[in-house]
């Protein structure tokens, strides 16, 4: 038995149930994306402190959300280290509410209890959602685009 091999097992991005909450989190679907959670659920988004429960969960999820326009989650990247902790990396493209378009790498440390989510940190640098950008915005459409 080779301890090493056996901790981490790398996934194809649709291998695993979890990406479903990205899917909720993209569509802005909060109660899809609540349903997923326990109730003590422990959440970490950016440099935010960390909030614990379902209902501060929301509260800071709806309050990003009213910040910026649409999401979108890349995923290139799924590990899972035992039974109970997936690690996500990703691309994020956000549109922002003044019609500038960026993309962002974050990391996504999740820990299951079970078939629910009990614990998640999102890491990316919010910088370049905030900054000040060029006149000439690219669009949500030609986001993608540019990586082809």
């Amino acid at each position: 038995m080779n301890a090493v091999k056996d901790l981490e097992k790398n996934l194809a991005p649709a291998d695993h149930w979890v990406l479903r909450s990205f899917d909720a989190i993209d569509a802005k679907d909060i109660d899809a994306f609540l349903d997923m959670l326990t109730d003590d659920h422990r959440f970490v988004l950016g440099a935010m402190p960390v909030v614990i429960g379902k209902n501060s969960a929301r509260e800071q999820i709806v309050q990003f959300w009213e910040l910026i326009g649409r999401i979108r989650h890349v995923v290139k990247h799924v590990s899972m280290c035992g039974t109970a902790l997936v690690f996500v990396e990703s691309e994020i493209d956000y549109e922002r509410l003044d019609g500038h378009c960026v993309t962002i790498p974050g990391c996504v440390a999740i820990k299951l209890r079970g078939d629910l989510i009990c614990e998640q940190r999102a890491y990316f640098d919010q910088g370049a959602l905030w900054a000040e950008l060029p006149d000439s915005p690219v669009s949500w459409a030609e986001l993608r685009d540019r990586e082809s």
